[in-house]
């Protein structure tokens, strides 16, 4: 068992420190959406003077509370970042630049860190090594999880943190462990500092902690103690969330949430079908193989019942919460973006999907080289440029419930990178992002900064970001070396070097037989 598991964990270390440089790699090296630029002020200020208050003046979205200005977003994933900004501030300077290009990865790392444990998830549940691995990287690289896990959104570090506290619930099962169980129910607690919502995980989740024998009483009784466990740990981290929010707003339920937005209320008549069948959001438009894992899941829950019913009613009370919501699609990014917070979960389904029928294994490699190419698009151009391109005002999923229905960022790709290639940046793109401290290459992007007289398609060619390709590596090449926040030689040669080591491990893990790999 000791060779086994060293072979087994060499494998899971190396797939993460494969698929990390290969997230950083392909990832924006800038933070790339609005909601980062304030986790991010978060973060530093927790660094820079032990402060949660938001100092950026240029922040308007920044909610007013006891004591100064705050964000509304939990403090997980502020706190989660703290490693890479700190690592920014030891290896160089420690400009505004640097640092936000450090925590442009916090995505990456924890992406990666899933890929890590679905492996030893699979493996566990008695996969074959090379089976477990071969649906592993279709998990990290043919599905949203791959273009999540390249943004500052946070689905992909929720996704971690989900998988995280379902593989300890299952495993303290599985040991009778209640450290296990314990480990699970933290995992919950951050999950819920991320966003409130997540509370409604909590009991399905949980459902893992229980295992076989349950017709037993005592084996019943230790189930339901277990159980209990997993969901009292979880829940300490709603008493943080409301001691938070007391804190910053004087009140436990106010977070700030939806004091600078419109309802999040929505009709699930429309946010079901979007999330499904729609051009602009459809899940297996966005991640094709995600009906090969769905097909999966139902051989999952024959084979591991209790699990499977954690992993299913998990994946149903997700879906139904963000059909609910007016906002349903993430908006402004590439995707249904809040499936990556479950996909690591259904992902638990690939290799239990089993095809007798050539055509069917035909089919099962066409979605996943489809996925492959999906991904491939949504990692090239800035998604801000789809919408900025229709004159989009900044809610308008509030006001157009029909627009995924007729538009989508993925059918437009092709076109964008099309028109990039053939024209280059615009002769007027005289600066490389829009919005305030323009010196700063890494600073969120504004909306309808600097020519407010232009309409968004032609304020949008006076900017390069929207028309050089998306990995900081392309797009740093094009600007002055001594304007950029890091070297680039030196940092593609340590991602170099990762992406090595990792791919050394993996070799070096499956040497075993894998009849000897178990944990």
């Amino acid at each position: 068992m000791g060779a086994g598991w060293r072979g087994t964990a060499s494998v899971s270390v190396g797939i993460f420190l494969l698929v990390a440089a290969v997230y950083a790699w392909v990832g924006p090296g800038r933070i790339d959406m609005i909601d980062g630029q304030y986790r991010y002020e978060v973060a530093k200020n927790i660094i820079e003077s032990g402060s949660v208050q938001i100092e950026d003046l240029v922040l308007g979205g920044a909610v007013p509370g006891l004591t100064g200005a705050y964000s509304s977003y939990g403090l997980s994933g502020s706190v989660v970042a703290l490693p890479l900004i700190a690592l920014a501030r030891a290896t160089g300077p420690a400009t505004h630049d640097r640092q936000q290009f450090f925590f442009s990865f916090t995505s990456a790392v924890f992406g990666a860190a899933t890929a890590g444990l679905l492996f030893l998830f699979l493996v566990c549940l008695e996969v074959r090594p090379r089976t477990a691995l071969l649906w592993t990287c279709v998990a990290a690289f043919a599905t949203l999880t791959f273009v999540a896990s390249t943004t500052v959104f946070d689905q992909a570090q929720h996704g971690f943190f989900v998988l995280a506290a379902c593989f300890c619930a299952w495993r303290g099962a599985r040991q009778d462990s209640m450290a296990w169980i314990v480990a699970g129910g933290a995992a919950m607690a951050i999950l819920v500092n991320f966003q409130e919502t997540y509370i409604i995980l909590l009991p399905t989740i949980g459902l893992a902690a229980i295992s076989g024998g349950w017709l037993d009483a005592a084996e019943r009784r230790r189930a339901i103690e277990r159980y209990a466990v997993f969901v009292f740990v979880g829940c300490i981290g709603l008493l943080f969330y409301a001691g938070f929010n007391s804190f910053r707003f004087g009140s436990f339920l106010h977070s700030g949430k939806g004091v600078n937005h419109p309802s999040p209320i929505g009709n699930p008549l429309v946010g079901l079908p979007g999330l499904l069948v729609s051009p602009g959001k459809s899940i297996f438009l966005y991640s094709p193989p995600t009906a090969i894992a769905l097909i999966g899941l139902y051989r999952l829950l024959l084979s591991h019942r209790v699990l499977g019913l954690a992993v299913v009613t998990s994946i149903l009370a997700h879906g139904a919460m963000i059909s609910m919501l007016s906002f349903y699609g993430g908006d402004w990014c590439w995707g249904p973006r809040y499936f990556a917070t479950t996909l690591p979960l259904t992902a638990l389904g690939f290799p239990f999907a089993t095809f007798s029928r050539a055509y069917a294994r035909l089919a099962v490699r066409a979605l996943v080289v489809a996925g492959v190419c999906v991904q491939l698009l949504g990692l090239s151009l800035d998604h801000h440029r789809f919408f900025y391109a229709r004159s989009l005002p900044a809610f308008f999923w509030y006001g157009n419930n029909s627009f995924y229905f007729q538009e989508s960022a993925l059918f437009a790709r092709p076109g964008e990178i099309v028109d990039s290639i053939q024209h280059g940046v615009p002769p007027e793109a005289d600066l490389f992002r829009p919005g305030p401290y323009s010196n700063r290459l890494t600073y969120a992007v504004f909306g309808g900064w600097g020519h407010p007289e232009l309409t968004p398609p032609l304020w949008m060619r006076h900017y390069r970001v929207f028309w050089l390709p998306r990995p900081w590596p392309l797009w740093m090449s094009a600007i002055p070396e001594e304007q950029l926040p890091i070297d680039l030689r030196t940092a593609n040669a340590i991602l170099f070097a990762m992406a090595l080591a990792g791919a050394w491990a993996i070799r070096s893990g499956l040497r075993p037989k894998e009849t000897d790999v178990r944990v």
